[in-house]
């Protein structure tokens, strides 16, 4: 019987007949389905070797290991001169795609989750009729008790992979023809039939009604049936396909809440912890009612705070009755002072804290959002009040101020995590007890017995023999002489199981012990490591790729057949698939992680994004008339995650308040009245043979009109960005710009027309040369980053450098006096910023911007909007957006009484600006931030005073969201020069922190 089990277990089979052990290997052949298909060399028996067990033994084993191969059979043939190999290899079948047929009800995705098909599984011809049940069962969930699904497989290429189709017969669906009540039914006023949706002649399906009937078991609560009972439901025959729904109804008294002396806190809030509509209402639910309003005024300080619950019937109505709730809060508990007896390690002042950070986070407090005390604005702007308060004090709550014990355990926990970190393994801390003082005062105690402190002494490694000691020490990161922890212990665990995994020994095992000395002050610890074998990548699967082209997905991806298995290449290849922006989600893991084995298949699931979106709008307004447009995005182009985008906005006015704007417009040319913008992008984030390059092609055409002059701008863009990791990127591009400005007034330059204009929006509009220009401009830039992270970064440096060679094409201007406008230049910029960790969220960061326009030609002017501009939220936040007037233009303006701040433009050649900001949290979401600009602009690059610098500060609130930082900055320019008419403070808002 023994025999008979090895045998049935045994993957594979090989007949090595005695007389023939020892001759020598002349032909090894592959026979069966995958004849011509595999390799010989795939088999691992070499020609010319002696024939014995051990060699076709092993060569069984290793191609059982591989994966491929459902069984394994190795033959020996006697033939001139020696022997001949047969291996008869029966293919593993993988399911390579699943197609569904004549599904009408139900989706693919319903059905191939129900029964549980992924593409790369194993396929089974046993299982097929279990696959053809499970999606009839689906089916007559929903009511089609008469569907039918045929399992199909059909042959590929390949015989070891297979197409499952599966063809479904619906047929007619079961219907309702009665719905009723078990019971007492629901009043008509309870909700229960609006939302219990089921009519007469609906599919049966059982799932849905009784949700909806769970749902209208809740809306009966809601409206005041709080005892309300709705279900179980059933189901019985009236006939073929015909069937009656019958729901057990027991709806109750109607329930009228009734809540007193809830102030201070408003009824909303005791409303709100009683969940009546989660729960049905019960004598056995009345205790829980009342702990939760208890817990509430007891998180508001209420420490005393008594609640009396209770089900009162109203007198002569069957139907009704009333749910009391009873408040005595009673008088705030202030707590004046926690200490921590027999504290010495810490700082009473550092625990103090961390409780405090406890009760911030989960205790209600108050804010600058929360009503104003009426009576305390009127003493402070009229004087002491002569009169008895009108209304109560609103209720003000400070956490640190307030007794709450569950989250004083919780905290009394993370004290005690804290010192067992340190090394006190015996750290005993709390409970914290409550003192009572007079006056509502109390005093909390926390109870501290710190015990020895063990410190390690000694790590020894056990087992190690491909990783050397050294590396795995510095992966640890445990020394002798610091405090002992078995949190640092097991993050040493991990850091060494991660080091063995990165260089392919994915089932490594890494076991520490420890052992303490009689006192427990010292520790050593001992690794006991199971190396194992390494593993190296099989075949590579790709699930969900139903658009994109599997190629694509596999040049992208660091991993390759042969390749040792390493964590690090399959996040990195995640990360370079998602950079594509066609995949929605992406995973790249062993098939069967959990299951050892020198090779693993790789599987590849990727989500994949809609192919096309399609987005219009529309609107009417005084200043632009009539307007519409649409955005029309292809994302995934021939598979290869080609974007293109087209983005057309349309205007036309014909709403006109004065009769000399309107002939000014009607006297324009169609195609110039029509104000459009409109842009074209091409993206190709990924070109063979030029693998991390992002190349994209972008066409803009604008017509703009405004009250006095037109624009118009064509220009195209090339670029290519180049990055080959995360921290480096390389960006070359290419722009064609052209701009025309037609000025619709009677005035002698453009910049004349500028000096009497204070919009800054038309300013940086007109950022162009008057009349038609041409710009032709090649920009290269190069940045590095090591930040932690590049939205909110706490530590690390960012540097990037560009260089841009401009030279205008062709110029023309409207005015005829006017000299040729000529840009021949190189733009340079320099920009760095570090940040470096203080404290817990106290981060401080710094910037350094520095650049400068270097002319090749003597008569050269810089294009307006090539220029330095700085004031704003990104530059000094004590002046306005782009407001800084250059620093040799304000000596002009300062010796020249003719000479204002809206003659000159306000760009520059050459700029340097250093910015420092402490960033520091204030409670919750809400950060703050003190910073300090300094910086400062010159138009004539060779007038450059790199230490006569402007200053400016200020302080401003930073708020968590999901998108990034909102930051609202309020600037101060403390030495303001009033007759360049500059603001004594500015108010900016951001997304986002430099």
């Amino acid at each position: 019987m023994l025999l008979a089990a090895l045998l049935l277990a045994a993957p594979a089979r090989a007949d090595v007949p005695l007389g023939l052990r020892g001759q020598r290997i002349v032909e090894v052949e592959v026979a069966g389905e995958t004849a011509g298909i595999t390799a010989e060399r795939e088999i691992g028996i070499p020609l010319g070797a002696p024939l014995s067990r051990r060699l076709v033994r092993n060569a069984i084993e290793r191609l059982a290991r591989s994966g491929r191969w459902a069984d394994v059979q190795v033959d020996v043939v006697a033939v001139q001169g020696g022997v001949r190999v047969v291996a008869h290899l029966t293919p593993q079948v993988v399911l390579q795609r699943v197609e569904i047929q004549g599904n009408d009800v139900l989706s693919a995705d319903d059905l191939l989750r129900e029964m549980e098909l992924t593409t790369g599984a194993e396929l089974r011809s046993e299982h097929l009729g279990e696959l053809a049940r499970a999606a009839e069962q689906l089916y007559a969930e929903h009511g089609y008790e008469e569907a039918r699904a045929r399992m199909i497989v059909r042959d590929t290429d390949d015989p070891t992979r297979k197409v499952l189709l599966v063809q479904v017969t619906e047929g007619e669906p079961t219907r309702v023809v009665r719905l009723r009540f078990r019971g007492e039914p629901p009043p008509p006023e309870s909700g229960a039939y609006s939302a219990l949706r089921v009519e007469i002649g609906d599919v049966l399906d059982v799932g849905r009604v009784e949700e909806q009937v769970a749902a209208a078991e809740v809306e009966m609560r809601e409206r005041g049936w709080l005892e309300a009972a709705l279900g179980p439901v059933s189901v019985t025959r009236a006939g073929p396909r015909q069937a009656i729904v019958s729901v057990q109804s027991s709806p109750g008294p109607r329930y009228e809440v009734v809540v007193r002396g809830f102030e201070p806190l408003e009824r909303t809030d005791v409303e709100d912890v009683l969940l009546l509509s989660e729960e049905r209402l019960s004598a056995v639910q009345l205790p829980s009612i009342r702990d939760r309003v208890v817990d509430l005024y007891r998180r508001h300080g209420f420490h005393d705070a008594v609640v009396r619950v209770e089900r009162v019937g109203v007198r002569g109505q069957d139907d009704r009755a009333e749910l009391r709730v009873g408040v005595e809060p009673g008088s705030q508990l202030e707590v004046v002072a926690v200490t921590f007896p027999g504290a010495i390690h810490f700082e009473t002042e550092f625990l103090r804290d961390q409780v405090f950070s406890y009760l911030q986070e989960d205790l209600p407090g108050s804010s600058v959002f929360d009503p104003v005390d009426t009576e305390v604005a009127h003493a402070i702007t009229s004087g002491p009040p002569r009169r008895r308060r009108e209304v109560p004090p609103p209720l003000v709550v400070v956490p640190q101020r307030v007794y709450y014990e569950p989250t004083y355990e919780e905290a009394v926990e993370h004290i005690r995590e804290l010192y067992q970190a340190e090394g006190f393994l015996s750290a005993r801390t709390g409970p914290a007890r409550m003192r009572r003082l007079e006056g509502g005062r109390a005093v909390v105690e926390v109870p501290v017995v710190e015990g020895p402190r063990t410190m390690l002494h000694g790590v020894a490694l056990e087992g190690n023999e491909v990783v050397g000691a050294r590396d795995i020490l510095i992966a640890a990161g445990l020394e002798g002489g610091q405090p002992f922890s078995h949190l640092a212990l097991e993050q040493a665990r991990l850091s060494v199981l991660e080091l063995y995994r990165d260089r392919g020994y994915l089932y490594a095992r890494v076991e520490p012990s420890v052992r303490f000395s009689g006192n427990r002050t010292r520790a050593e610890v001992t690794f006991q490591i199971v190396e194992r074998f390494p593993v190296h990548v099989g075949r590579v699967l790709v699930q969900g790729a139903s658009r994109t082209e599997e190629s694509l997905i596999r040049d992208r991806l660091r991993l390759r057949t042969g390749d040792l298995y390493r964590p690090a290449l399959a996040r990195e290849s995640q990360e370079r698939l998602l950079e594509l922006g066609i995949f929605s989600g992406v995973n790249v893991a062993p098939q069967d992680a959990d299951l050892p084995a020198q090779v693993k298949p790789i599987v590849v699931t990727v989500t994949e994004r809609p192919g096309q979106y399609l987005d219009f709008a529309a609107g009417l307004s005084t200043g632009e008339g009539v307007r519409g447009g649409f955005e029309y995005g292809y994302r995934n182009l021939f598979g290869y995650a080609v974007s293109l985008s087209l983005r057309v906005q349309l205007a036309f006015q014909f709403i006109f308040v004065e009769d000399s704007l309107r002939d000014r417009f009607q006297g324009l040319p169609l195609e110039d009245r029509l104000e459009r913008s409109v842009t074209l992008g091409v993206a190709v984030p990924h070109l063979s043979p030029l693998p991390n390059v992002r190349w994209s092609l972008d066409l803009v055409h604008l017509r703009d009109n405004e009250r006095d002059f037109g624009l118009d701008k064509n220009g195209v863009v090339l670029s290519a960005t180049w990055r080959p990791s995360r921290r480096f990127t390389l960006t070359l591009a290419e722009n064609l710009e052209n701009n025309k400005v037609d000025l619709l007034v009677d005035v002698d330059s453009l910049n004349e027309y500028l000096r009497d204009n204070d919009d800054p929006r038309l300013e940086r509009l007109l950022r162009v040369p008057e009349g038609e220009s041409t710009i032709l401009a090649t920009q290269s830039t190069v940045s590095v980053d090591f930040r932690d992270s590049p939205f909110v970064p706490t530590r690390g440096w960012y540097a990037s450098a560009r260089a841009e060679y401009a030279q205008t094409l062709r110029t023309e201007s409207q005015l005829e006096l006017s000299q040729p406008f000529v840009s021949h230049f190189v733009k340079a910029g320099l920009t760095t910023s570090g940040y470096v960790s203080l404290a817990e969220d106290v981060v401080w960061a710094t910037q350094l911007r520095v650049g400068r326009i270097f002319h090749l030609e003597d008569d050269s002017k810089t294009y307006p909007n090539r220029s330095f501009y700085l004031g704003g939220v990104d530059t000094m936040r004590g002046f306005l957006q782009d407001a800084l007037i250059p620093q040799d233009l304000a000596e002009r303006i300062a010796g020249d009484p003719d000479l204002g701040p809206n003659d000159v433009v306000r760009g520059g050649d050459t700029f340097v600006l250093v910015r420092s900001e402490l960033r520091f949290p204030i409670a919750g979401m809400f950060h703050g931030g003190l910073f300090v600009d300094v910086g400062n602009l010159w138009a004539d690059a060779s007038r450059i005073e790199p230490f006569d610098l402007r200053p400016t500060g200020g302080a401003g609130l930073r708020i968590v969201t999901p998108v990034g930082p909102l930051a609202l900055d309020v600037g101060f320019n403390p030495f303001l020069r009033e007759a360049l008419r500059e603001p004594l403070w500015t108010f900016h808002f951001s997304i986002g922190l430099f």
